[in-house]
């Protein structure tokens, strides 16, 4: 079993984990050994009550999401983690390349997407082979057939 191991290391004093509201608690309380149910949720209700108030609450989920894979630490639960581990790399990319790249502007730089996509539908494309070759959804396409008055079985099936 993985633990929180809020300690310090030597000559760390003004470390984070030095000032975590979780270093004065039984470390048990932070693994629930329940599986499912009320009696979890109680469980994880009673380590997220410690984590709420504590004062280094940002540094420890900074941590906790890279480096915790169990228990409740950072103040999110075993899944909340996993979801983050996933979302972060997106997010991180996407802040990267708004700093080198601007966004595109809706009104400029879709219109030769949307005039593309549109002709393909009035010359009888398929919806789905327009959607992929344009890389739009096939619901944005269905919006444009709609403008144009395409019947909603337009195309080739």
């Amino acid at each position: 079993m993985f633990t929180v191991d809020p300690s310090p290391a030597r000559g760390e004093e003004l470390d984070w984990r030095a000032r975590a509201a979780c270093r004065d608690v039984d470390p048990e309380l932070f693994f629930p050994t329940a599986v499912t149910g009320a009696t979890l949720v109680a469980e994880e209700r009673r380590a997220l009550a410690v984590c709420r108030v504590c004062p280094v609450l940002n540094a420890c989920r900074s941590w906790a999401i890279v480096e915790q894979p169990h228990g409740i630490a950072g103040g999110l639960t075993e899944d909340e983690r996993r979801r983050a581990r996933r979302i972060t790399p997106r997010q991180v990319r996407r802040v990267e390349l708004s700093a080198v790249v601007p966004g595109p502007s809706p009104r400029t730089d879709r219109a030769p997407v949307i005039a593309a996509g549109q002709t393909a539908l009035t010359a009888g494309a398929d919806r789905g082979d327009v959607a992929r070759t344009l890389g739009v959804t096939r619901r944005t396409v269905d919006r444009w057939a709609a403008a144009l008055a395409i019947p909603a079985g337009g195309g080739r099936r």
